[in-house]
């Protein structure tokens, strides 16, 4: 019993972190597919399934560029153990739980109390773009356990597990990649702070994962006659498609507010102040300092250039690599002020907090997969799903929007491959609605029109609906 209590005591931390994440996996048993994850992961994952794996390479048509072994991953535990989402999601535990492990890791890595560390984790798990990601059936989480597996490695000099970590990450997405890049160059600015050279053999332990990534790319050309961004199919057209100068002025506005949405406001401020520290001192005042900021520039050294010259719309989740970092250090600063630290860590936190209520108006597009104001939009997706089947109305006769108008079978895991029909206001005498879809304004304005549609049908839950409307 003894040993026991000194245990617990021991690592009470990792204790809270493992019932953390089975409370939150449990929580997310019955979530659908979402958002991307449908396309980028359901779809391939269903086909690799239905066909027994015949082919490596999924069809150009369902193929978004990005390598397909987490889709693989998914398959193999299909067949193994059931096509159902709880299989799915309970698969997604080893990497929630390692995440906020990783995570824990790298702030004790830091050298950084316990006390801190608590405060630290509390600040980083109620951010709800992180949450809502630890909610989803995704290869971001599965990307970011890597990702800071990846960093310990380095802080730890555990060349081996570093070889397998990079191989791992680079592996898993094109995103993934370019964080794969970031490792790379974080790492070579830390040594260079730590030792003043540069000793390319060092480095050599990333030869496997770039060999690893460098094959899939070329086969996959060799395969397909395109990498990267998908030429064939136009559902992907834009990726493609160089940014104009505006748009790239654009996507640096989008970057910002990317960083800041949902409650960050306040940890960026403070973030930038700490960055006008730095540029008028030209000094750290710690190597935690330092070993933060150098992970979070190598990351937005990588990701910055690359997300606003393409006209590609990019997510909240991109940027979480960025993001965790920010948190960790804004509060590990703050927490050597001399005075009012107690007051910025309640105001920050409720800042944070408050992000998970944030519902812009229905003409703002919102990041819905980077809030958890999309757990309420399910349940009411289940009630609209009932009703249609109770009262005999076809799905396939009722138009709707993104993410809406995939397959059932690719969101539910259902059987049945029946979906709701692109919408067409002109020709569609029923549409279904809900504010979580980023509809365009005329689309909106046209539904509102009380004098063309009327609301047959509608289901709410904190603020998030799903309305049925009628053609009059």
């Amino acid at each position: 019993m003894v040993n026991i209590l000194r245990f617990i005591k021991k690592n009470k931390i990792e204790i809270f972190l493992f019932l953390f994440s089975i409370a939150l996996v449990a929580k997310s048993l019955n979530f659908p597919f979402y958002w991307d994850n449908i396309v980028q992961i359901s779809i391939p994952a269903n086909w690799y399934f239905d066909t027994n794996f015949e082919n490596f390479f999924v069809p150009d048509m369902i193929a978004t560029g990005h390598p397909t072994f987490v889709a693989i991953y998914f398959a193999l535990l299909w067949k193994l153990f059931g096509h159902t989402l709880l299989i799915t999601h309970i698969s997604m535990f080893p990497f929630v739980f390692g995440l906020t492990l990783q995570i824990n890791k790298l702030i004790k890595n830091l050298n950084i109390g316990t006390n801190l560390r608590a405060i630290i984790l509390g600040f980083v798990l109620i951010d709800t773009t992180l949450l809502s990601q630890m909610s989803l059936i995704t290869f971001d989480i599965i990307h970011l356990f890597f990702y800071f597996l990846c960093i310990n490695s380095i802080l730890n000099n555990k060349k081996t597990l570093l070889n397998i970590a990079f191989l791992c990450l680079v592996l898993i997405s094109l995103r993934a990649t370019i964080s794969g890049a970031g490792i790379i160059l974080f790492h070579v600015i830390y040594d260079y702070y730590k030792t003043r050279n540069f000793i390319l053999k060092r480095y050599t332990c990333y030869l496997i994962g770039l060999i690893g990534i460098l094959t899939f790319l070329l086969t996959f050309y060799l395969e397909k006659g395109w990498i990267v961004h998908n030429t064939v199919s136009n559902n992907w057209k834009e990726s493609a498609e160089y940014a104009s100068p505006t748009e790239a002025l654009r996507n640096i506005g989008l970057f910002i507010w990317r960083l800041i949405d949902f409650g960050r406001v306040i940890i960026f401020i403070i973030f930038a102040f700490f960055i006008l520290k730095i540029l008028k001192t030209r000094h750290f005042e710690s190597k935690t300092l330092r070993t933060l900021f150098l992970i979070i520039l190598a990351q937005f050294i990588v990701f910055f250039p690359t997300i606003i010259i393409y006209r590609n719309p990019f997510g909240h989740r991109y940027l979480i690599p960025i993001i965790i970092p920010v948190i960790i250090l804004t509060i590990v600063w703050v927490s050597n002020f001399k005075t009012g630290k107690k007051l910025i860590f309640v105001l920050t936190f409720i800042s944070l907090v408050s992000g998970h209520f944030w519902l812009y108006p229905k003409k703002i597009a919102q990041g819905w997969d980077a809030s958890t104001l999309h757990w309420n939009y399910y349940h009411v997706r289940h009630k609209m799903l009932s009703y249609l089947k109770d009262n005999n109305i076809e799905i396939k006769k009722i138009g709707s929007f993104f993410p809406n108008t995939s397959s059932l079978k690719y969101i539910d895991l259902n059987s049945s491959d029946i979906r709701f029909k692109h919408a067409d206001l002109r020709q569609d005498t029923l549409i279904l609605y809900s504010n979580t879809f980023n509809v365009e304004d005329k689309f909106i304005d046209t539904l509102l029109n009380k004098n063309k549609w009327k609301v047959i049908k509608e289901f709410q839950l904190n603020r998030i609906y799903l309305k049925l409307f009628k053609k009059l």
